[in-house]
């Protein structure tokens, strides 16, 4: 299995276990604090991937904005495809998550 191949599907098994574990939660906690949880755990761990990569915090300092503009380009890219998708399939959808 080639490596691009080996990451989708293990990119996919994440979204479905993240997802998972959102709709698990939905159950028992106030729906309104799950997607922000969401965004700030994913907040926290770019931040993280950010420092990873950075030999030093004026390193960090350095790339910060240009991963921030990467990171709201590609979270608005993803909020588009997913409204769009929720928008084509709303009763479906809808009925899955109730």
């Amino acid at each position: 299995m080639s490596e691009k191949t080996e990451n989708d599907r293990h990119y996919w098994q994440l979204v479905d276990t993240f997802i998972g574990i959102a709709n698990e939660k939905a159950q028992t906690i106030d729906r309104s604090i799950i997607g922000p949880s969401l965004l700030y755990s994913a907040s926290r761990f770019n931040a993280y991937m950010l420092s990873a990569v950075s030999p030093t915090v004026e390193a960090f300092n350095e790339n910060k904005e240009a991963a921030i503009k990467y990171y709201l380009a590609q979270h608005e890219e993803m909020m588009r495809e997913n409204f769009d998708d929720f928008a084509a399939n709303f009763d479906k959808y809808r009925n899955a998550n109730s």
